[in-house]
């Protein structure tokens, strides 16, 4: 769904309501001259809306003598817009007929949130599940970002939104990678033609951003938001050779605040402090940051800073993040245990492998292969956690979607399984498993992960005699065998000969 670009004109122009579909973007468009930094001009719009439910939107410079004020009505209803900014030309501007009505694209449901009664897990505003299955595309945005079509950009959102991936963890911005520097073939991406700020990476004016990078950025969102991917957003990365402004100073804020209110509308996105936040050490930078994101964002995004253990488990700086996102490269299913059991919100395991390409590009040193990394993938998920995929012909600055990767319909396989289920109110119960791992709501419905070939369940308070539903599925294929039939509480079973190595799920449940 392509943004509304609608001209708001400063004097009242007596026009019919403006429409505006639920959760869905519309940008209130300004035009004025300002004296010295426009990046400093300070511009909000007071939303009222249904119910005197207020909402106080930041607006943001896009040059050419243009503000934008982007809007996403939550409630259903008739809206208002009043300005308040320090510029005399866009200060008290009124909208006074704004129509919320219902949104039309199946895929958007509204902001990401954390479900109360299931705090390990996520819920849309307008109730939805979300069951996350992630993946990991931090130069998406750079993908082609000349080419008006975007046409590998959009092939590669196009095959994760095929393949049931809806939640895509990206940076803001990066500069190349020291494991293919410059341009090491056509699919890459890094150093980047277009930057954030005026000027370059090496020579950036840190007082004013670049517009025209963040339009082309603007483009992903929208695409993203278009197929109900969720944008995971990371402000910063420390290891990608970017010229970042200085720490403590007024540049970095406006960096932040320009994000925020640049992309706070759109219904699809986390906020992470930076990828690998753990380079980060001075803790009370990031905990300022992580606040001003989240005092700046009206909408109140989701917000986590990606594998920083210090500050994750530091009850005094954690007090604004809202899940918890890790990378382990061992200990999956315990970490996740771990982390699941230190405080009640989700946890994401965002990178516990490297598929290898199909293709031999010049990318990461570390490459696995697909059945070694779902295999880790069903381990993260089975102890109740969510996980990110990684391809390593995708993952960073070399982005070449085609040939599609063996492990992607793999992935999918997890989603198209446990989704089905009450996942939400699963746990992980291994004690009820010799051979596998298990997660179960006991009594109603229980899933055992197998590598091996042998399997000993405890299905006590499962009653039985009669409407039990038990099928074997193959984790490679999606293959189906009807397992034997269910007579004793405690049973002893193998993994069908015809899965070969591939790994098995019995899934157990009563039928009601």
């Amino acid at each position: 769904m392509k943004l509304v670009w609608v001209a708001f004109l400063l004097a009242s122009t007596g026009l019919a309501a403006i429409p505006i579909e639920q959760y869905n973007v519309h940008d209130f468009v300004f035009t004025a001259a300002a004296p010295g930094n426009p990046f400093d001009v300070a511009l909000t719009g007071e939303f009222t809306g249904p119910g005197g439910v207020r909402l106080q939107v930041p607006g943001f410079y896009d040059g050419n003598e243009h503000w934008r004020i982007r809007f996403s009505p939550t409630i259903l209803g008739s809206w208002t817009l009043r300005t308040v900014s320090s510029l005399p030309a866009l200060n008290q501007q009124a909208e006074n007929d704004i129509s919320c009505i219902p949104n039309r694209n199946p895929n958007i449901h509204g902001g990401l949130g954390i479900d109360p009664e299931y705090p390990h897990h996520f819920i849309y505003a307008d109730g939805t599940r979300y069951f996350l299955l992630g993946y990991e595309a931090d130069w998406l945005w750079g993908a082609d970002m000349l080419d008006p079509k975007r046409k590998v950009m959009n092939r590669l959102i196009e095959q994760l939104a095929s393949h049931g991936f809806n939640h895509v963890m990206v940076n803001v911005y990066a500069y190349d990678t020291r494991w293919a520097p410059g341009k090491s073939c056509e699919w890459d991406y890094g150093p980047p033609a277009v930057f954030p700020w005026q000027g370059t990476n090496q020579q950036p004016d840190f007082s004013r951003l670049n517009p025209r990078f963040f339009q082309i950025y603007d483009g992903m969102m929208e695409a993203l938001q278009d197929k109900g991917i969720v944008a995971h957003i990371m402000f910063k990365v420390y290891n990608k050779k970017v010229n970042w402004p200085p720490k403590h100073s007024r540049d970095e804020e406006r960096y932040f605040r320009y994000v925020v209110a640049r992309y706070q509308a759109f219904s699809n996105v986390v906020w992470d402090f930076s990828k690998e936040s753990y380079n980060e050490k001075d803790n009370l930078l990031q905990s300022h940051l992580t606040d001003l994101i989240r005092s700046t964002d009206a909408y109140h995004r989701l917000t986590t800073a990606h594998d920083d253990d210090v500050y994750t488990w530091d009850p005094d700086l954690n007090r604004n993040l809202d899940f918890r996102t890790d990378q382990q490269h061992s200990d999956w299913a315990e970490m996740i245990a771990f982390d699941r059991a230190f405080r009640q919100y989700p946890v994401l395991n965002s990178e516990f492998g490297y598929e290898k390409g199909v293709e031999d590009l010049p990318t990461h040193e570390h490459r696995d292969p697909w059945d070694v990394q779902l295999h880790r993938a069903w381990l993260v998920y089975m102890a109740g956690g969510y996980g990110v995929y990684y391809y390593n012909n995708t993952a960073w600055d070399v982005v070449k979607p085609d040939p599609e990767p063996p492990g992607m319909m793999r992935f999918q396989l997890i989603k198209d399984l446990l989704s089905k289920l009450p996942y939400w109110r699963m746990k992980p119960a291994n004690s009820l498993a010799v051979g596998g791992s298990c997660l179960a709501l006991p009594g109603e419905v229980y899933v055992f992960y197998v590598q091996g070939s042998k399997l000993t369940v405890n299905l006590t308070g499962l009653n039985v005699g009669s409407g039990i539903s038990a099928y074997w599925h193959d984790t490679w294929t999606g293959y189906r065998e009807k397992a034997s039939a269910i007579h004793a509480q405690v049973l002893q079973t193998r993994k069908p000969d015809s899965f070969g190595s591939a790994p098995g799920l019995l899934i157990v449940q009563r039928i009601p």
